[in-house]
């Protein structure tokens, strides 16, 4: 078999066809795990994932201080060398939980008749657990531009990944802005 028709199986095998759509498979299974927030027979024409709280960037912060800061205070009381690693270890990972407690994940959903705005859990998969949102359809989702484009749907700020900028363009582009 050759690279390509390989590629091709790859390219196939991360697709889902929901509602004679061909949508990217995460964007399948948010759909799917979405359905009891929509109306009846309401249809998912764009997926975009978001999170809510502080900046992305600042969970990056949160991660490298408490790498560094709990190495250093380790190292000060006499915890160096490979103790004192996996004590920096720790502390970025608490780093990081604190930053992931400080998020709010979100998904958005743009349908054929408004923009609906679910939360779902800080950690684990994208499993919607509430409504946060309806919004009319003509809801102004972009400009994106950088590698988190902050937003702002249903008065919170949210931010969205560059990953995600093309579902935002193409709604926005199919309002005709």
């Amino acid at each position: 078999m050759s690279v390509k028709v390989m590629l091709q199986l790859i390219n196939l095998a991360s697709l889902w066809m929901i509602g004679g759509l061909v949508v990217p498979k995460i964007s399948g299974m948010v759909i799917e795990r979405s359905r009891r927030f929509l109306e009846p027979d309401e249809q998912v024409r764009r997926v975009i994932l978001a999170q809510g709280g502080i900046n992305p960037w600042l969970q990056v912060v949160f991660f490298v201080v408490g790498l560094i800061g709990v190495r250093i205070a380790f190292n000060a009381v006499g915890a160096d060398g490979v103790l004192g690693i996996f004590y920096g270890v720790l502390g970025g990972a608490a780093g990081a939980l604190v930053a992931g407690a400080l998020t709010s994940r979100r998904v958005v959903l743009v349908t054929d008749r408004s923009v609906v705005v679910l939360a779902y859990g800080r950690f684990g998969g994208v499993k919607p657990s509430r409504l946060a949102a309806r919004l009319p359809r003509d809801t102004r989702i972009g400009p994106l531009s950088g590698t988190w484009a902050p937003i702002e749907l249903g008065g919170e700020r949210l931010w969205v990944h560059k990953k995600w900028h093309g579902d935002a363009a193409a709604f926005e582009a199919r309002l005709g802005r």
